[in-house]
């Protein structure tokens, strides 16, 4: 039984080293977006789509795949989840911004 909640202990502290920065950012630019100026907002919502790319590209890494990144080197795998992650979200957003203005 202790053996399991070392285990468990472990992942969730995996976890939390892991998805704590990404959501922080986004929480705090989300507070923030509600500013006057117009650099600030445009800042603020590149950093909260970069915040929700992130957490889509860990929920993709997580879904897609069994292999714990952080024990066997398998970089290209990780990098090619990542780069479709943002293409996809930079699609996305190239075309919200053309179907609003």
């Amino acid at each position: 039984m202790n053996k399991k909640f070392e285990t468990f202990k472990e992942k969730a502290l995996d976890f939390a080293k892991r998805n704590t920065l990404w959501l922080a950012l986004g929480c705090v630019s989300l507070f923030l977006l509600s500013g006057s100026s117009a650099t600030l907002n445009t800042l603020l919502l590149l950093v909260l789509i970069e915040s929700i790319a992130l957490a889509l590209s860990s929920v993709a890494a997580f879904a897609y795949t069994k292999i714990d990144f952080s024990r066997y080197a398998m970089w290209n795998t990780l990098g090619s989840i990542f780069l479709g992650v943002h293409i996809c979200i930079g699609l996305v957003v190239m075309g919200v911004y053309f179907t609003q203005f």
